[in-house]
């Protein structure tokens, strides 16, 4: 049989090109291309559950697929979400849930409506209040746009029965060079100001003349609708066609306002909180759900051959989250790769607060975490633990792999 090591070493060493093969794969294609298709439609956790095709895919790809299952248990997971330290998800031992839940969020938003207009005649309204909406957190004194940071987010209000009309807001380095006194030290002010200029910039079909953005008293973003009107072509009031009125009321009967944070506008890009937190609504969260499901599958099929090398995989994806022994002993498999590699025996007896305080002391002494953030720092801990994972289990491997298992971490 292929060794672990080997195993392991051959998918990873290209594993962009490992992933792209397995999302090739006939089955795999048709179910991801059903979830990209649909969970832009789902717009509730009942909605989400009632499709077993898209409740599956999402639960795979955050390695909950043997819970699938268990909907009574998912459902409160995702119900009472992760905004609270009390609510469910925070309480279990185990951050997938709480990953979960983040990513099947269906209100990460924030909305707001107007105030309906009166009807006082055939030809009058009483003046309508119009949509006001206040992000939920103050902002920061200032934000540094130097480097890879942005906030990114859809402006969106509906200004009559048919119509909504949006706006995609990115600020980074790039949107904000110029526009700033100091791209490392950006105000409140600056932002609402830049905001203010992607809205004009939006045009006609965007938001222009139609909402309106400030600093509230709280110190958060303050957004409101304003009224628009076009009067066409001709620039008069009346006619049709090309010369047409268009006028939406502040206030209009429908007109409302939605802020939903928007996916980064590139890979190494890192996401700001600018006051209405960080979290992807799932429609916009697509391509992280699915790149999930394809290493989910990656790592399902390799441990289908061999379990030490789905161990070795999932160490590699995790590596860079790990800051203590503790983050180790919190997690099944983490442990059993730790165990393995720094010669510890099964857990099975630290039972006690006292006896895991001190296991999470000794893995944090034998490993030095900080070394995870190096990519290649990762992939050596990942080969040695693959080598002593033979050494140990795979007989049929070349004997020489045992002299892996006498080194330390």
């Amino acid at each position: 049989m292929t060794s672990t090591l080997t195993s392991y070493t051959l998918l990873s060493r290209n594993l962009a090109t490992s992933l792209q093969r397995k999302g090739a794969e006939p089955i795999v294609a048709r179910e991801t291309a059903y979830y990209q298709a649909n969970i832009g439609k789902v717009k509730s956790v009942d909605d989400l559950m009632a499709d077993q095709r898209l409740y599956s895919y999402a639960m795979k790809a955050f390695g909950l697929e043997d819970m699938t299952y268990a909907k009574a248990f998912m459902r409160k997971v995702l119900t009472e979400g992760t905004s609270s330290a009390a609510a469910f998800a925070n309480r279990l031992a185990d951050d997938r849930y709480v990953a979960f839940a983040k990513a099947f969020d269906f209100a990460p938003g924030a909305t707001a409506k107007g105030t309906d207009p009166v009807v006082v005649s055939s030809t009058k309204l009483d003046p309508a209040g119009s949509a006001k909406l206040s992000l939920p957190y103050a902002l920061a004194t200032s934000y540094d746009f130097t480097g890879t940071n942005e906030a990114s987010f859809t402006l969106s209000s509906q200004v009559d029965a048919t119509t909504t009309k949006s706006a995609t807001i990115v600020l980074n380095r790039s949107t904000l060079a110029g526009k700033v006194a100091n791209l490392a030290s950006v105000t409140p002010t600056e932002i609402g100001a830049a905001i203010n200029d992607q809205i004009i910039a939006s045009g006609a079909d965007g938001l222009t003349g139609k909402v309106q953005v400030g600093i509230a008293a709280d110190g958060s973003l303050f957004f409101e609708t304003t009224g628009y009107t076009n009067y066409g072509l001709d620039g008069v009031p009346g006619g049709t066609g090309v010369d047409a009125d268009t006028v939406y009321l502040a206030g209009g009967t429908n007109r409302t306002l939605t802020v939903n944070n928007a996916t980064l506008s590139g890979p190494g890009q890192t996401a700001v909180d600018i006051g209405n937190g960080t979290d992807l609504s799932p429609g916009a969260n697509v391509k992280g759900v699915v790149d999930a499901y394809l290493q989910q599958s990656l790592e399902s099929d390799a441990g289908a051959e061999d379990t030490g090398v789905r161990l070795a995989l999932y160490f590699a994806r995790k590596a860079p989250t790990l800051n203590s022994g503790y983050d180790v002993l919190s997690d099944p498999a983490l442990t059993q790769v730790f165990n393995t590699v720094i010669g510890l025996p099964a857990t099975s007896s630290a039972t006690t607060n006292d006896a895991l305080a001190a296991r999470a002391s000794l893995i944090s002494r034998k490993v030095d975490f900080a070394t995870f953030q190096d990519p290649a720092k990762v992939e050596a801990f990942a080969r040695r633990f693959a080598a002593i994972w033979d050494a140990q289990n795979n007989t049929a491997t070349d004997p020489i792999l045992a002299l892996f298992s006498n080194g330390q971490a």
